[in-house]
């Protein structure tokens, strides 16, 4: 099974209510959606550039919460 990694998004409100109602639009809830439109995003750019080879690419710390 594939790790899931979680990651924060600083998005200024007007933006993130018309994500919320595009997603909802397309009977999607916002987390699914935003799935949708990365990978969209990272296939596009793969079939520009080619493959991005991951194994040699480290993933940032996570931040503590304290």
């Amino acid at each position: 099974m594939k790790t899931k990694e979680e990651f924060s998004v600083r998005i200024d409100s007007e933006l993130y209510k018309k994500l919320l109602y595009v997603a909802s639009k397309e009977n999607n809830n916002l987390n699914n959606h935003m799935l949708h439109m990365i990978r969209t995003n990272v296939q596009y750019f793969e079939k520009v550039h080619g493959r991005i080879n991951t194994q040699n690419i480290t993933l940032p710390e996570k931040e503590s919460e304290e």
